[in-house]
């Protein structure tokens, strides 16, 4: 019996293949292959499946029609060279297509009985909601839930990129670590709820204390971090600190109660008292130690001499 190719197949039996693809909930698409003048390469719109009609906002006037006479030139030079590298690779190639729509594609040649690619075959999946799952896991990973904050994975990621950067162009780094005064005196008589509310302004009011380059990172409980990149003198560092201090000391208000806070902060320098990350927080916390120990509500700097 001989075998029929696909042009043979489309003509007498496109009913079949159509049904065969109607359920499927991936797009699928049937596309001729021609030449255009110039010997180029075009793609004429053969059969498609619900899904892919949905999915494309296509309907059944595409058939017949050029993927040009279809999509505007950028999406259609794109989609263009999609199929134009399946059929000049002559074998199966993945693409993932990002906008509205994240979809994940496999274009294969189909060829007849003489070997020449008449039809490319594409399957393609929506992926948009995967994707977007992964985002959100890549998000958790790397961000406190409460405040939005970066957390200490990212916090530590990233401090090692701005020392390093910092060794480069000869410039300091301060980390600033802080908690507030008493805390939990406002869990205690306040209840949790308030604590989680302040904790995130207080998350806001510490990002607009800091410029864009900064990073501002929750550490958990009440216990944050600054970093302050690009800085020349210990000057800067304290300018910082003392406009933290003052901000945190401002009134807070929580359901109709208000109340006050102060916080400490212990500051350590890179490369003055630190030459890596990890010792710059512990040295950091060090300070911080000793800023509550002598009466809170102010900064220290480390200082190596006393510790």
């Amino acid at each position: 019996m001989a075998k029929l190719d696909i042009t043979t197949i489309i003509s007498q039996h496109s009913n079949i293949l159509t049904s065969l693809f109607h359920h499927m909930s991936d797009m699928f698409f049937l596309m001729a292959v021609e030449k255009n003048a110039n010997g180029d390469y075009q793609f004429r719109y053969v059969l498609m499946n619900p899904a892919a009609m949905k999915g494309a906002n296509l309907g059944e006037d595409t058939y017949g029609k050029l993927i040009e006479e279809v999509y505007p030139p950028d999406k259609a030079d794109l989609l263009n060279s999609m199929y134009r590298q399946t059929v000049e690779d002559a074998s199966p190639t993945h693409f993932t297509t990002k906008g509205d729509m994240i979809g994940e594609s496999i274009l294969s040649p189909v060829f007849n009985s003489d070997g020449v690619c008449t039809h490319v075959f594409s399957v393609t999946r929506d992926i948009t909601e995967r994707k977007k799952l992964e985002w959100q896991l890549e998000y958790m990973a790397y961000h406190d839930v409460l405040t939005g904050l970066p957390n200490r994975r990212l916090l530590y990621e990233n401090l090692q990129q701005s020392l390093e950067k910092a060794k480069e162009s000869g410039e300091m780094v301060a980390a600033l670590y802080l908690d507030c005064d008493h805390f939990k005196q406002i869990n205690d008589t306040l209840g949790h709820d308030a604590g989680d509310t302040f904790l995130q302004m207080l998350a806001q009011r510490l990002q607009a204390c800091v410029r864009e380059q900064d990073m501002v990172a929750r550490l958990g409980g009440d216990e944050f971090v600054v970093i302050l990149t690009g800085i020349q003198n210990e000057r800067q560092a304290e300018k910082v600190a003392t406009r933290i201090l003052h901000s945190l000391q401002q009134p807070w208000s929580f359901r109709g109660q208000t109340f006050s806070v102060t916080s400490s902060i212990g500051i350590a320098l890179y490369p003055v008292s630190a030459s890596e990350a990890d010792q710059l927080l512990s040295n950091a916390d060090k300070a911080l130690y000793k800023a509550k120990e002598t009466g809170r509500n102010q900064f220290f700097f480390f200082d190596p001499a006393q510790n």
